[in-house]
């Protein structure tokens, strides 16, 4: 009995030392790891449990990836990749079976100007017939231009595939509008109840003799071509991130930063007619924010049951941070740390989801979230193997949250790694 007491500790311990060298390899790097809260303790699924779900390339630098549902149930996950001499390609794959494995990538279209930031993340929209549709921007060399502005030049561009995405259209522009030497960008990009594409922009004002101004527009398709743009709100604010969804009733929601008087609170205007008209805009939570100045951030929104939940980042004297609230205004929650940020709403069967990053223990950023369900928030759970994770987006699948998001690396060649979170 002596004999095997100090035996099985040995044993043990040489059992783990085996499976810490056979995962400890960059093939394994990027796994699909499940974490489960239980009474508040975090119960960590057995190792075995864990597999690979994608494949970095250690030469790339890999960037924004974005998790989507296809009309057929698979996950879509799309991403930009830059390799050694510059050249960023965009790049889709599926899987068939709840993101635990992906099939080869796809390659939507490369070049050197591809964009793909926080600011203007590339998208790939599906389609109910079956087509896919790729929105991204793309730089060009500085050209002359009006007003004494610099004469950036920043298109949106986009490509067609009916055959799953194994091959592509040339890439086109969004607005039919030839001028060059401005910027068009901080797009969003949603498929709309009537299948058809919506596609809403910030596009620099003509003539204005401003460093930046720009104002909202909005280009939709009509039998899959694009139509000329529409002007939406001629006063916004000139550099941040703008969002859509289609609500529970199949309304297109478009919420954006205003700017009244440099007060930048969000704005949310409505569409029931499927882009045809808009309500007045309407601002979501009078936070007061006055700042001379575009703080560059957006909002995320999801459904939550007939209404909405919107997330957004303020920098009001009161309760500054990144706040929570129904799309009718009613604040659900402020997180007022100073290292939360980029937020991400998921609505689940049992509840909705927000994830966010921020500073852990040991300073590293780690994915948090909260649960919401009848305007009830859970405490914040850290999501386990997600130190260094940064750019996240989320997807329910099932009876859990999908989590897509890069991880830093120190040669700042991020990787992607794709986890999940059982609720």
């Amino acid at each position: 009995m002596i004999k095997l007491i100090f035996t099985l500790p040995l044993i043990l311990i040489s059992l783990w030392a085996n499976f810490v060298a056979k995962n400890d390899s960059p093939s394994a790097e990027i796994t699909m790891c499940m974490t489960m809260p239980a009474d508040g303790i975090y119960q960590k699924i057995a190792p075995d449990n864990s597999y690979n779900a994608f494949q970095n390339d250690t030469t790339k630098a890999y960037t924004m990836p974005l998790l989507a549902k296809t009309p057929k149930g698979e996950v879509m996950l799309s991403w930009t990749e830059k390799d050694l001499q510059g050249i960023t390609s965009f790049c889709v794959a599926f899987s068939k079976d709840n993101g635990k494995t992906f099939g080869d990538k796809k390659t939507i279209y490369s070049g050197a100007g591809i964009g793909n930031s926080r600011m203007m993340r590339a998208r790939v929209l599906a389609k109910k017939d079956g087509s896919l549709v790729a929105v991204f921007t793309n730089s060009t060399a500085s050209q002359p231009a009006g007003g004494g502005r610099g004469g950036r030049s920043s298109n949106i561009m986009y490509c067609v595939s009916k055959d799953g995405g194994s091959t592509w259209t040339a890439p086109a522009p969004v607005d039919s509008d030839p001028k060059q030497g401005i910027v068009r960008g901080f797009f969003d990009a949603i498929v709309m109840s009537n299948d058809e594409i919506a596609v809403v922009y910030l596009k620099d004002v003509a003539n204005s003799t401003k460093h930046e101004e720009r104002d909202l527009r909005l280009v939709v398709t009509k039998n899959g071509v694009m139509q000329p743009e529409k002007l939406i709100d001629p006063v916004v604010c000139d550099c941040c991130p703008i969002n859509m969804l289609i609500d529970a009733n199949g309304a297109l929601n478009i919420v954006y930063r205003d700017n009244n008087d440099d007060i930048r609170d969000m704005a949310r205007i409505v569409s029931t007619d499927n882009a045809e008209s808009f309500s007045k805009p309407q601002i979501i939570y009078n936070d007061g924010w006055k700042i001379l100045g575009c703080p560059h951030s957006g909002a995320v929104s999801s459904t939550y049951g007939k209404s909405a939940l919107v997330a957004w980042f303020s920098g009001a004297e009161k309760e500054a941070g990144v706040r929570l609230a129904t799309r009718e205004g009613k604040k659900l929650f402020v997180l007022e740390d100073a290292s939360a940020k980029n937020p991400y709403l998921v609505d689940s069967p049992k509840s909705a989801v927000m994830l966010w990053e921020q500073n852990a223990e040991n300073g590293a950023s780690k994915i948090a979230y909260r649960t919401i369900k009848n305007d009830n928030v859970s405490a914040t759970t850290w999501a386990e193997g997600t130190s260094n994770a940064t750019n996240m987006v989320a997807l329910s699948v099932d009876n859990q949250v999908l989590m897509a998001y890069e991880v830093k690396q120190p040669n700042k060649r991020n990787t992607i790694k794709v986890s999940s979170v059982v609720l």
